[in-house]
């Protein structure tokens, strides 16, 4: 879920050498725990702070100013499909981040371009061999008729 998370927020203009978009990763791993879901999202940052070495305020900050700076520079259209812009707090932004992931997770997976690839090819050789054995069996026809 890391990664996915991760290409979210990239995608939705975070830059990459933000301190929050590595604690939005971490609230987004922890948010599973049905304590943070009902509010405490203050332990949450203890929590993370605590993993990274810092304070809880100082995560909180740096989750605001990277949801800010994806506010700002992000396309609209992924801002408002993974946050709510009407309410910016950090915990509705992670809630709603957590829930559009979670969602798109439970989506049936898309079969792998690999995948299509190889049956497209599959489909290609059945029928070049077809024509070659309908081809082969009538010149052996023909070859047999003329001896």
């Amino acid at each position: 879920m890391r990664n996915s998370t991760m290409d979210v927020l990239l995608r939705l203009g975070m830059p990459a050498g933000l301190k929050g978009i590595t604690y939005i990763c971490d609230a987004v791993e922890l948010d599973k725990d049905p304590y943070y879901n009902d509010g405490k999202i203050c332990s949450l940052y203890g929590e993370i702070a605590r993993k990274h070495n810092t304070t809880a305020s100082g995560v909180e900050r740096a989750i605001r100013h990277a949801f800010e700076k994806a506010l700002d520079n992000g396309a609209e259209e992924d801002i408002n499909y993974y946050l709510d812009v009407t309410n910016t707090t950090n915990s509705h932004l992670l809630h709603t981040l957590y829930f559009r992931m979670q969602q798109e997770m439970e989506k049936e997976p898309e079969e792998p371009s690999c995948l299509k690839d190889c049956a497209m090819k599959e489909k290609i050789y059945h029928e070049i061999m077809d024509v070659l054995c309908s081809g082969l069996a009538s010149e052996l026809v023909k070859r047999l008729e003329t001896q």
